[in-house]
């Protein structure tokens, strides 16, 4: 790999990994909801300001999200050899 292809690789991993980062900053915020049932519902509200977020939209990113990053450590690790 190219030392300009490399330093594209890190930077795009650095910022997936910012974006993980702040995805698991915000359900860290979230308060989880019940649905009449009692069960836990997909949504939950911010604590702070009350916006509501959909459960499965945030896990769906984050799985986006990790296999993004598990292709680009792969990419890197066969170029390597």
């Amino acid at each position: 790999m190219r030392h300009h292809e490399y330093m594209k690789v890190m930077y795009r991993i650095d910022s997936v990994k910012k974006e993980i980062e702040q995805w698991h900053s915000l359900l860290s915020k979230l308060v989880e909801d019940t649905d009449y049932t009692g069960y836990p519902s997909h949504y939950a509200s911010h604590m702070n300001t009350g916006i509501v977020y959909d459960k499965r939209v945030i896990g769906d990113n984050l799985a986006r999200l990790d296999k993004e990053m598990d292709d680009l450590e792969e990419r890197l690790n066969n170029d390597k050899y």
